[in-house]
This record gives C-alpha cells, sequence and structure tokens, in this order.
C-alpha cells in the first residue's frame, strides 16, 4: 500500500520518496526518470530562471551535467505536510559535491571542486511533481572556482 494514493508503492514515505526520487535523478543519472515523477504542467522556479515543462527540466539538468559531470546530491532533512489526501508539500535541504570540468554557465571548465548547499520546496499532488521552487548557493560555485583559478 502506498503512503498516499496514486504514489509508487516502492516509497514507504514522503521522507523516503523525497531523497529516493533525487537519487534516482542525480546519484544514478536516471535523467529519464523525470517523465514517470515530474508532472506535465511542472514548473521549476530559481533566482535564475522558470522552467516549465520536463524538456526544459530535462534540459537543464543536461546542461549542469555537462559543466558538472561528477555532480552529487545528498538530500538532507526532509521536512512536510499533507495538503490533501493525495498530495503534500515539502522542503529538503541538499549537500552538493562536483568538479567543473565543462564549459557552461560558469565558464570555461576549471577543475575546481565544489561544495555547496541547496534547498528545494515543493508541491507534489497525485503521484508526481508540480511545481518546485530551488534556491543553490550559486555565490560559493564562484568563489571556489575563482579561488582554485587564482582570480581571487
Amino acid at each position: 500500500m502506498p503512503f498516499l494514493p496514486g504514489f509508487d508503492e516502492r516509497w514507504k514515505d514522503v521522507p523516503d520518496c523525497i531523497l529516493g526520487i533525487t537519487k534516482d535523478i542525480w546519484e544514478d543519472r536516471g535523467i529519464h526518470t523525470l517523465h514517470r515523477y515530474y508532472g506535465p504542467e511542472l514548473v521549476v522556479r530559481s533566482p535564475a530562471s522558470v522552467i516549465k515543462g520536463n524538456s526544459g527540466i530535462i534540459a537543464a539538468t543536461e546542461a549542469t551535467l555537462a559543466g558538472f559531470p561528477d555532480r552529487q546530491l545528498q538530500g538532507e532533512d526532509v521536512i512536510w505536510c499533507a495538503t490533501g489526501d493525495d498530495s503534500f508539500l515539502s522542503s529538503h535541504r541538499i549537500y552538493c559535491t562536483a568538479t567543473h570540468e565543462g564549459p557552461g554557465m560558469f565558464g570555461a571548465p576549471t577543475g575546481a571542486e565544489v561544495y555547496i548547499m541547496a534547498i528545494t520546496h515543493a508541491e507534489f499532488g497525485r503521484s508526481d511533481l508540480r511545481r518546485e521552487w530551488t534556491l543553490i548557493d550559486e555565490t560559493a560555485i564562484w568563489k571556489q572556482i575563482l579561488l582554485a583559478t587564482g582570480d581571487l
């Protein structure tokens, strides 16, 4: 029996679901799982952009991995609350490690190792992610890249 109607029986509770989805996408490089976990009308907001739909999310994920191919996300401290019989809100902190090995929004590859924190707030309904708000400490990324290159 799933923890909420419509959700995969694989998950024992909301924290298991949130951490499991994070692992499937990032640790296991299951970018294709975005079609299963993210709803068709998904909107992901961050200070840098607003992305609508899975194709945009997949493109953004691939771009991130092009610049940081070894990126690892460790989900931590999930908090959540039910918003109905088949929906919930969640927040979780994420610790990220990565090496700047490819070109992208942070410039040409530098080989800098980066360690950053992020927080994601999400709205799930009827088994899939509907909306997400993500904050990534991009200042920490820039600082570590600039320190590694001697430009800071």
